[in-house]
């Protein structure tokens, strides 16, 4: 959606590197190609737009020129609030998808969703599913926003048993920070 409004890809992998980061957090030129997996010459061409626009601050250390957002940028609110949106549009989108690839029982969101760093996974399914179509799915996640997702998929059997003997995977899961998708299990 962003690459529609902004005319350069490597524009808006830049945009949602910096707009999403929540730290003072500085990166050079060559750590952003690689962060991004766009060519030097297009992260050097827009870093000077965004640098011009006001956007981009640079400073020199070590002879390396670092980068980072400059936080009295006046759009810089409403800039972080539809990259936001987006990406909640994302996940949602990624959310539908899912929810088409088997007969799920139970499917519930943590980690990257929830902002649960100590999740073990992102995505946890109980069911059916066809692994080729939710692992392509994830690829396209990533494509996307440069995040990779793990998950765990369960038959609900194997998923009782768990529950049953108190397993601690599955105890952390349903006690930690979660989004409950699709619930027919009655959990």
């Amino acid at each position: 959606m962003l690459e529609q409004l902004f005319s350069s890809k490597t524009r808006v992998k830049l945009l949602k590197l910096f707009l999403n980061e929540t730290s003072d957090k500085e990166h050079f030129i060559r750590e952003l190609t690689r962060m991004t997996g766009e060519h030097l010459n297009s992260i050097r061409r827009e870093l000077d737009n965004l640098e011009d626009l006001g956007l981009i601050l640079s400073t020199e250390k070590d002879a390396k020129k670092y980068y980072g957002i400059n936080k009295d940028f006046i759009l810089l609110p409403e800039l972080r609030a539809l990259f936001l949106k987006s990406r909640e549009l994302n996940e949602q989108k990624v959310i539908q998808q899912i929810e088409k690839v088997g007969k799920i029982d139970f499917l519930v969101l943590s980690g990257v969703f929830t902002g649960n760093r100590d999740s073990q996974v992102d995505i946890f399914i109980v069911g059916r599913v066809m692994k080729p179509a939710l692992e392509k799915i994830i690829k396209a996640y990533f494509k996307e926003t440069g995040k990779e997702l793990n998950y765990a998929i369960m038959a609900r059997k194997e998923f009782e048993e768990r529950v049953d003997l108190g397993d601690r995977f599955i105890f952390t899961l349903l006690n930690g920070r979660k989004i409950v998708v699709i619930n027919k299990i009655g959990i």
